[in-house]
């Protein structure tokens, strides 16, 4: 084996160590620079929620909640089943989701024109339940402030 790649292969066995010590994390979110986690409900995505506070607006009944946002939180999705979230108003779609795994918009057609503003996320609902994101506007903005 040649020093060059011997040193892939380590650089190869780094990544899946990191990887495997970082719990739910993916190669595939370290490469991508995302962190996503799922929760089987509202109370355990409370107690175990990410990088930003847990938004308030998602529903006491929200199950298979499933997030990723980006590192610096400029950008996140969010899907979840349950009741409509509390607290939002019907307003104008200004943007759509960042990553598309739990589902989008795969047709023009399918784009909806309104969306319920849930503080700074919109979000919609889905054949599957609810999809949420969130877009910043200005660098460096989250969904915290």
């Amino acid at each position: 084996m040649t020093r060059r790649h011997a040193s892939i292969a380590a650089v190869a066995v780094a990544t899946l160590a990191v990887a495997g010590l970082s719990g739910c994390a993916s190669i595939t979110d370290l490469f991508e620079r995302v962190h996503s986690e799922s929760f089987d409900s509202r109370a355990d995505a409370a107690s175990g929620w990410v990088g930003v506070p847990m938004p308030e607006w998602l529903p006491d009944d929200a199950a298979n909640v499933r997030t990723t946002a980006t590192i610096d939180e400029t950008n996140a999705v969010i899907a979840f089943t349950g009741s409509e979230p509390s607290g939002c108003t019907v307003g104008e779609r200004s943007s759509l989701p960042f990553d598309g795994r739990y589902g989008g918009f795969e047709e023009g057609s399918e784009l909806p024109d309104e969306v319920l503003l849930c503080g700074p996320y919109e979000v919609h609902e889905t054949a599957e339940g609810w999809l949420a994101w969130f877009t910043a506007t200005e660098p460096g903005e989250t969904p915290a402030g």
